[in-house]
């Protein structure tokens, strides 16, 4: 592949086929970081999603945020996996990342509204004589679609309660903050050109930081449930409200895809190599 990021110069992988970019994950380049790290995280949310399955007080509600989860991780696997492939089929697969980081901001916002919501805000008149939580789900599910508008439209990678967790909360935002800090400023290859090539440049600090603020946000929504339900604070959301606004979501992706559906019908030439057999 040409070169796609102005201060990594070495490492990126020749154009190939879907079989040519599995086998690519087993030796180096410099995807091999954000591939892995986020394929190796997929066993760390599905070890959540059996904790919530066998528990006996398993909640709706963090089953649709661990279901967001699982789509971000296998999202951005799937993206930087099959970028190799080729310019047309990069665009696609960065398009399934957005999209997989847009279902989980939509279940994490569902979460956070029911169980790290005030309640005085659950009730209190919104837009349109829905109730402000109503009108934040919805809000939320407009915003949400915004980077796969954005994703598709530019087809190209952008740079960037009642409280019973609050150390937990500031974790989260802070490993996502400095994950994105690193990321913008394409630091630290932008004062070495060509010396984090292959390792710790800014992208692979990212995925380091997106599974930390994972990991510490599944934590403090954990912590707040259990705060909820000790308290019979636990929100009374019903369990259609978080439904509609996950349906409206698909909605609004296929929607957004169909609008746009020119941009993936550019004719391309296949990939001139072609992998062996295993």
């Amino acid at each position: 592949m040409a070169q796609s990021e102005p201060y990594i110069y070495r490492g990126y992988r020749t154009r190939t086929d879907f079989l040519g970019s599995i086998r690519s994950l087993f030796y180096l380049h410099n995807e091999s970081f954000n591939c892995w790290s986020h394929i190796l995280g997929l066993p760390m949310v599905l070890l959540y999603v059996l904790e919530e399955c066998i528990s006996p007080s398993s909640n709706p509600i963090m089953c649709i945020y661990l279901f967001g989860c699982i789509w971000f991780i296998f999202g951005s696997s799937f993206g930087h996996t099959f970028c190799c492939y080729d310019r047309f089929t990069r665009h696609v697969s960065f398009t399934i990342d957005y999209i997989g980081l847009t279902i989980f901001t939509c279940c994490s916002g569902i979460a956070y509204a029911s169980f790290s919501f005030p309640l005085e805000l659950q009730t209190k008149p919104g837009l349109f004589e829905f109730s402000f939580l109503e009108t934040y789900l919805i809000i939320l599910s407009l915003c949400s679609m915004i980077s796969i508008y954005q994703a598709v439209w530019t087809r190209t990678l952008p740079p960037m309660s009642a409280f019973a967790s609050p150390g937990l909360l500031m974790s989260q935002f802070i490993a996502c903050m400095a994950s994105c800090l690193f990321y913008i400023s394409r630091f630290p290859e932008c004062i070495y050109p060509g010396k984090f090539d292959y390792l710790g440049h800014s992208h692979n600090v990212f995925h380091v930081g997106a599974l930390l603020g994972l990991h510490y946000q599944k934590t403090a929504l954990s912590y707040d449930l259990k705060f909820a339900l000790m308290n019979n604070l636990a929100s009374s959301i019903p369990i259609q409200i978080p439904l509609v606004c996950l349906t409206f979501l698909f909605l609004s992706i296929l929607v957004t895809l169909m609008c746009f559906r020119h941009l993936f019908s550019v004719k391309h030439k296949a990939p001139t190599y072609k992998s062996k057999l295993l």
